[in-house]
């Protein structure tokens, strides 16, 4: 019994340790990073770089994005610039006079989407990159305009032989801003594999084939053939591979005039997840999120003719959110009459106190 009270009383003192080091890392790390509220001073510098490089499934860290205003009081108004039609594709811009009594306002942008590809007999493409997103708390003065411009997509569904198209950047330019911009999604396959390769070194040597399929009508879609992948994904030497969601080249920028309050944050632009189950002849791909989308934008499809030599079915998503990459295509038994998906048009938010 008297062993069983000193290690109690132990337990209990150790607890109190462990209880007073979780409360001064809490305060380290609030100290060093900010509450994720409104633009703060240089300390979030290490947060808005991990961020930046930080592709999906990452996600969970976006939520250290600041969205509230510098002064700490709720958004007044707000408004966004895109298009609004079914077409979902093209660019969209205006000139925005700041309102009389407005101090603070927070510029969004998202890049258009990235284009894929359609295949012939055995291949096809997978999605069009996703665009970079950014976005920037900072004051504004009454009476000052600012240009803001929503990135169009290819307007165009992609055929045989013919190049996909990166999307356009989206950008908002005026006082106290310059060159603030989120670049498209990338949709070039030879781009796509020279990325991933960067990360993983067994790719390096791989940069002309795509989940063990050539890559063919200059990096516009993929050609399946009977060979082994070399390495281009788990497990190693079989047809049956995985790519995770990553980040992809394209990226943001953007420079705060000096005396101007604020920080730029943003999300670089991302590559979907794929999955290829040879022994089943199924090709699945998952688009990764698009910020400020959580739950719309993780669209997941897969593609299978259950061993009987059919084509596949082209994937056409019915979520038109901004920012998206065209969803991939896929073909098998001789079929050359498919066309690919257009990325999704981008976007720009303005909310205002």
């Amino acid at each position: 019994m008297a062993a069983d009270v000193l290690t109690y009383n132990a337990l209990v003192e150790i607890n109190q340790e462990l209880k007073a080091e979780s409360v001064g890392l809490t305060s380290a790390i609030n100290a060093a990073y900010g509450d994720g509220g409104g633009a703060t001073g240089p300390s979030n510098a290490d947060s808005i770089e991990m961020i930046k490089n930080a592709g999906a499934p990452n996600t969970g860290m976006w939520c250290m994005i600041p969205k509230t205003a510098a002064a700490g009081g709720s958004w007044t108004g707000g408004f966004k610039v895109c298009e609004t039609s079914a077409y979902r594709r093209c660019d969209a811009s205006c000139n925005w006079t700041v309102p009389g009594g407005v101090t603070c306002a927070r510029f969004q942008i998202w890049g258009a989407g990235g284009g894929s590809g359609s295949g012939c007999c055995c291949g096809g493409s997978p999605n069009g990159g996703q665009g970079a997103y950014a976005s920037v708390i900072m004051p504004v003065t009454s009476g000052s305009t600012y240009t803001l411009c929503a990135g169009c997509a290819y307007c165009c569904y992609t055929e045989r032989a013919q190049m996909t198209q990166d999307g356009c950047p989206s950008f908002v330019s005026g006082p106290g801003i310059t060159n603030f911009c989120a670049e498209g999604g990338e949709s070039s396959i030879f781009c796509e594999v020279k990325t991933r390769g960067q990360c993983v070194p067994n790719l390096t040597d791989s940069y002309c084939s795509w989940m063990g399929s050539c890559i063919c009508n200059t990096g516009t879609d993929y050609c399946s053939h009977d060979t082994e992948t070399g390495g281009l994904a788990y497990p190693e030497g079989y047809r049956d591979m995985h790519y995770q969601s990553t980040a992809s080249c394209k990226t943001f920028f953007g420079e705060l005039d000096s005396g101007t309050d604020g920080e730029i944050w943003g999300v670089p632009g991302q590559f979907s997840y794929a999955h290829y189950d040879h022994g089943a002849n199924e090709f699945c791909t998952w688009s990764p999120g698009v910020y400020g989308f959580p739950s719309e934008s993780c669209c997941c499809f897969c593609f299978s003719n259950e061993n009987t030599g059919c084509c596949y079915q082209a994937c056409y998503c019915a979520h038109q959110i901004p920012n998206a990459g065209a969803f991939g295509y896929a073909t098998c038994g001789g079929d050359n009459t498919g066309c690919a998906d257009v990325g999704r048009m981008g976007m720009v938010c303005v909310s205002y106190l």
